[in-house]
C-alpha cells in the first residue's frame, strides 16, 4: 500500500511539473471586460466651453476619458469648474468618476466634493448628482447623502443653488446628529449665505434624543449657534410616560447640553402630576424641569 501511493504521488508531481514547463511561457490572457469597449480614450482630459461672446463657461477635466458607442462618455477623476459672465469661478466638483452627456450635463456618481467661490464645501454621497453646467445648479432625484461637520442628512433628492450656498433636501429627511440625536422631517433646507449655516424646515418633524420623543410643526437650526428651535404645536412625551405640550421649544446643543426651553404656556403631564405655566427649563442630562411663571398644578 505504501509503494503504490509513492508511486502516484511521484506521478503527480511529474505533472505537475511538466504543465508548469509547456505553460511558463506563454503569456497571460487577459478575458477584456465587456465594459471596457470604447471607441475612444484619452488621458489627461481637459474641455472647455465658451458662449457666443467667448466667454469661459465652464471647464471639464479628468484623469481618463472613454467615448463608448452607445453608452455616455465615462470620466475617471473627474473636476468640473463652472464660472460666471465675468469669468470669475462659481464653483468645483470632484469625485471618482461622472458621466458626460449629450446634452453637455455632467452625471456625477458616488461620494462627490463641492466648493463654491464663497469657500462653503459639501460633501454628497449620491446614487447620481446631475451637473447643469448652464444653470450652474446640482440636482439629484435618486438618494443622496450629505455629510457636514456634525450631522448626517439622508434624503429623498438635493437641489443645490451653489451659487447662492442654498441648498433644498428632497423629499422625507433622516438626520443624524453627533450626539446621538436623530431628526425626521421633510424638504429640509440649508442656507450657508452670509457665513452662516441654517437648516429649516416648515414640515411635520420629529425630534429623538435621550428617551424624549419630541413632535413638532417644524424645524430650525442655527447649526453655528448650537441652537434648535421646534416650532408650532410641540409634543414632548419621556420615557417615564409623562408628557409636555407647549410651543415653540428651543433646545440648546452648544458646549454638550441639552437643555430645552420655552416662554409658552406649558402643560405638564405624569401619572400624579398635572401641572400648567408659563415658560420651562428642562436640563435633559440633569433631568431637571423647572416651570415658570403662574404655575398651577394638582397632585393625584
Amino acid at each position: 500500500m505504501t509503494l503504490i501511493i509513492v508511486f502516484v504521488g511521484i506521478v503527480w508531481l511529474f505533472i505537475f511539473l511538466a504543465s508548469l514547463l509547456f505553460t511558463a511561457d506563454k503569456p497571460k490572457v487577459m478575458v477584456p471586460n465587456q465594459s471596457i469597449n470604447y471607441i475612444e480614450k484619452i488621458d489627461n482630459f481637459a474641455l472647455q466651453d465658451f458662449d457666443e461672446k467667448q466667454r469661459i463657461l465652464h471647464v471639464i477635466k479628468a484623469k481618463q476619458y472613454f467615448n463608448f458607442y452607445n453608452d455616455p462618455d465615462l470620466l475617471l477623476a473627474p473636476k468640473v469648474i463652472t464660472y460666471d459672465e465675468n469669468g470669475a469661478e462659481i464653483y468645483t466638483m470632484t469625485s471618482k468618476r461622472a458621466q458626460y452627456l449629450d446634452t453637455g450635463e455632467v452625471k456625477f456618481t458616488g461620494e462627490v466634493d463641492i466648493r463654491s467661490k464663497t469657500g462653503v464645501a459639501y460633501k454628497i454621497n449620491a446614487k447620481e448628482l446631475l451637473a447643469n453646467t448652464k444653470t450652474h445648479d446640482l440636482i439629484s432625484h435618486q438618494e443622496v447623502i450629505y455629510f457636514d461637520e456634525k450631522t448626517t442628512v439622508v434624503a429623498e433628492g438635493v437641489h443645490i443653488k451653489v451659487a447662492e450656498d442654498k441648498m433644498q433636501l428632497k423629499g422625507k429627511n433622516r438626520i443624524k446628529q453627533e450626539g446621538g440625536q436623530r431628526i425626521f422631517t421633510q424638504d429640509l433646507f440649508i442656507d450657508q449665505s452670509n457665513q452662516q449655516k441654517h437648516y429649516y424646515s416648515k414640515h411635520k418633524t420629529t425630534y429623538l434624543a435621550t428617551g424624549n420623543k419630541i413632535d413638532a410643526q417644524g424645524i430650525d437650526i442655527d447649526m453655528k449657534k448650537g441652537l434648535t428651535t421646534l416650532l408650532g404645536k410641540v409634543h414632548i412625551l419621556q420615557k417615564s410616560g409623562a408628557s409636555i405640550d407647549t410651543k415653540s421649544l428651543t433646545i440648546d446643543q452648544s458646549n454638550g447640553n441639552e437643555i430645552y426651553s420655552t416662554k409658552e404656556k406649558v402643560h405638564y403631564q405624569s401619572k400624579a402630576l398635572d401641572i400648567h405655566s408659563i415658560g420651562m427649563h428642562y436640563n435633559v442630562k440633569a433631568q431637571k424641569i423647572k416651570l415658570t411663571g403662574g404655575v398651577v398644578g394638582r397632585y393625584e
